[in-house]
């Protein structure tokens, strides 16, 4: 990639981001050397790599590399069989445990470019046990080293309190307070000493072992504590030799895996780099865009990254139906900024990074994005503007391929306008021939009219607002922009006479020309707004009919399960009705065989009316239907004996019997097991007024979720939805907070599913900004 293209873009300004969002040294060295590719499959890789990383740092960002270190110099010394210093165990130490936490970060995660990554790391929690158990956080080794090592410290330790002690004593004498400067206890050279006068260090027996600077203090080890204070010193010999034996067990356990730890460290370094992409586009609300390697770019709403959110969203496509856009408007009106965005998102996503832009981004992998922007006049070469332009365009004709992009700006600019107009073809033509992609931006009229004869070539330009006479920084593709130049000097405040003298220089068919565009802009601008209102109904109107047919689904399948039912029960009281029916037919049977004499007419009336009165015992809450009630067709009615309702379809006929239709069955009954009851959807519409009335009376316009987890978050909104829709508000707060933007963004991608929901925004600055997302209901 051309180096001077890189530096016109900016792109050392991004690699200068993402290095802030490295954790360890190594990672923010190697972000700083990130450069694009061409190659397809290494690209989409690297875009796979930000996503899964995107995908951890939704959920957790521990932060766990932030400790990590360069080894390379430890390991050095390890294999000299030099062993290393306790800073640098805790440097391995720390490289060994974030070995783990990557592992086990990604470890049963859908991520397999992560895990690939991560797959070859060395996980010793053997050594990272060791290192940890041994040396503390300050860089101490701790007395539980070892058994010899708490054994010599204890015994300094005590040797340590009798010197104290007797020196205590020492100094509040009053045989020895005359004798001293001040009753204090201090230490020269490791030993313990007080202070004398130094008239009256012959009075104080023991070892002067320094003087104070002005020489009236001696500072004496008196003659009582010095075997003491040697015994300290050979204990603390002791303890050194002890330490630096587990320094030595600790760097042998390090040998064998030197190359393991080296290994790891470019590992993790990596896993460092593709974890910053990933919180770069986080901090960007940035999105993966579609990668191509036939010469097609398409960018919805992108932003250029570095001016933030005051960037104005662009839409551009190139590559399709054209293969250069001249982009033309007023100056200040963002031309030069679209160039860079094109150029800047076409580097960023080569690099594997994500890009400020909306989804259904696409971008083409190019051999090389060549740039000629900004004022590259140079004194010490004696080049004016125009003729360092010339030279960078020079070198891109010479350069450029079919798979390259090009980005000029100001083509034809800073000679003589009908000269540069010609010029300007000439090159425009070149490129065209080599079926290079190129955006440029340009002021010359005779560039516009090229782009509307040549097929292959397409004009655009930087709305300009003709009421308030501000641009709009919006880009309109298929119509030439007017330059306005005489309305923006009017408006910065050149005097109006001067500006109607300069109209009247123009010629008549710029004037014209001027004119049109105008008009075809505001028609155009009508035709959008149109559009988008048609878009927005569309929208609705499809999100009414799935819920439709999401109703109708229901439905179905309420009523396939009410015939089951209705099945299942008509199935099981006719078992029951025909087993009692038997039983009794079997007593009247027994009893004619049993009994001499045939049975009497009372007995076998009782049996009869038994069988006819065989009902199922349920009760049923209605009343029954009394003489002339209305039991007209489409009444909805409960039959008693087997305790399924219905509709009425005939009325009572000679026999005193109505024909009911229950799911699919039509079953014709007498007219007194019939009741009237509540039809299902005036009971349907008295729960869901209650239930309204319930939730209107404690539901809360805001929602609070600060300090949950992304999926209890998401769980908790699901929830409180439906609610508040069911309770009737028209819109909600959703508090969530700014912090990584995990839990803004869990949220979101919730709410732009649900078909409640029909829009949603940022809070305004009084009801929270970012950290809130006010959501619209459908009405």
């Amino acid at each position: 990639m051309e180096e001077k293209a890189l530096h016109r873009l900016e792109f050392d300004k991004i690699l200068e981001m993402l290095s802030q969002k490295a954790c360890s040294p190594m990672g923010a060295e190697k972000a700083l050397e990130l450069q694009p590719v061409y190659d397809l499959e290494t690209a989409s890789m690297r875009q796979q790599e930000t996503g899964e990383a995107l995908k951890v740092l939704r959920l957790r960002d521990t932060g766990f590399l932030t400790g990590v270190k360069d080894i390379r110099q430890h390991m050095r010394r390890v294999r000299s069989g030099v062993p290393l210093s306790t800073g640098e165990l805790l440097d391995v130490g720390a490289l060994v445990r974030a070995s783990r936490l990557a592992r086990d970060m990604v470890e049963g995660r859908e991520c397999p470019g992560l895990c690939g990554l991560t797959g070859d790391l060395f996980v010793d929690e053997g050594i990272e046990r060791a290192i940890r158990e041994s040396i503390d956080e300050g860089g101490e080794v701790r007395d539980t080293a070892s058994p010899e090592l708490k054994a010599i410290r204890n015994r300094i330790a005590t040797a340590k309190n009798r010197v104290r002690e007797y020196l205590q004593e020492f100094v509040r004498s009053s045989h020895y307070q005359k004798f001293l400067q001040d009753a204090i206890i201090t230490e020269r050279q490791g030993r313990y000493v007080v202070p004398v006068k130094a008239e009256y260090r012959s009075e104080v027996k023991g070892i002067i072992h320094d003087e104070s600077a002005s020489g009236a203090t001696v500072f004496v080890e008196p003659e009582a504590v010095v075997h003491v204070n040697n015994d300290i010193r050979r204990l603390e010999m002791a303890e050194n030799r002890e330490i630096e034996k587990i320094l030595r067990r600790l760097t042998s356990l390090l040998e064998p895996v030197v190359s393991e730890l080296e290994r790891d460290l470019e590992i993790l370094t990596d896993l460092d780099l593709v974890l910053a992409k990933g919180r770069l586009a986080l901090e960007m609300n940035a999105v993966a865009p579609r990668l191509n390697g036939q010469g097609v770019f398409v960018l919805r709403r992108a932003r250029h990254p570095l001016l933030g959110k005051g960037a104005v969203p662009v839409d551009l496509e190139l590559g399709k139906g054209f293969d250069i856009l001249v982009i033309t408007g007023p100056n200040t009106g963002g031309k030069t900024v679209t160039l860079k965005t094109v150029g800047l998102l076409t580097l960023m996503a080569m690099s594997g990074l994500f890009v400020p832009a909306a989804e259904g981004t696409e971008i083409a992998l190019v051999d090389a994005v060549y740039a000629d922007i900004g004022d590259e006049q140079s004194i010490e070469q004696s080049l004016s503007t125009f003729s360092s332009h010339m030279t960078n365009i020079i070198d891109i004709l010479k350069r450029a391929t079919s798979q390259s992009l090009v980005l000029l700006d100001e083509l034809g600019a800073g000679t003589d306008p009908v000269e540069g107009a010609a010029l300007g073809r000439a090159i425009l033509g070149e490129l065209l021939a080599k079926g290079v992609k190129a955006v440029v931006t340009t002021h010359q009229s005779e560039l516009k009219v090229f782009a509307f004869q040549e097929a292959k070539v397409e004009n655009a330009c930087v709305e300009f607002d003709p009421i308030t006479l501000q641009p709009t920084y919006r880009l309109s593709i298929g119509i030439p922009g007017h330059s306005n130049a005489l309305e923006i000097a009017e408006r910065l405040g050149l005097d109006h006479r001067i500006v109607e003298k300069a109209r009247q220089f123009v010629p008549q068919s710029e004037q014209d020309l001027g004119r049109i565009i105008n008009k075809v802009q505001e028609h155009r601008r009508r035709l959008e707004s149109d559009i988008y209102e048609v878009e927005e109904l569309r929208r609705r109107m499809e999100e009414e009919r799935r819920a439709l047919q999401e109703e109708k689904e229901k439905l179905r399948r309420e009523r396939e399960e009410i015939i089951r039912k209705t099945r299942e029960e008509a199935e099981s009281y006719l078992r029951k009705v025909k087993g009692e029916a038997d039983t009794v037919l079997d007593e009247v049977k027994r009893s004619l065989k049993e009994r001499e004499t045939p049975p009497k007419w009372h007995e076998l009336e009782k049996a009869r009316h038994r069988v006819r009165g065989l009902r199922t015992e349920r009760q049923v809450g209605s009343l029954q239907a009394p003489e002339g009630a209305e039991l007209n067709p489409g009444a909805y009615v409960e039959i008693r004996s087997i305790g399924r309702r219905g509709y009425i379809l005939e009325g009572p006929n000679d026999k005193d019997e109505v024909l009911v239709q229950v799911g699919i069955l039509k079953l014709t009954v007498p007219r007194d097991d019939v009741v009237l009851t509540t039809p299902p959807e005036e009971e349907m519409a008295r729960r869901k007024s209650h239930a309204f009335l319930e939730k209107a009376k404690r539901i809360s316009p805001e929602l609070d979720l600060r300090g949950l987890t992304a999926d209890d978050a998401v769980f908790e909104v699901e929830r409180y939805i439906e609610d508040a829709y069911l309770a009737g508000l028209e819109k909600v707060r959703i508090i969530h907070g700014k912090g990584t933007g995990a839990l803004r963004q869990a949220v979101r991608e919730w709410l732009a599913q649900c078909p409640r929901v029909t829009s949603f925004r940022d809070g305004e600055r009084e009801e929270g900004g970012h950290g809130v997302t006010v959501a619209f209901f459908r009405k």
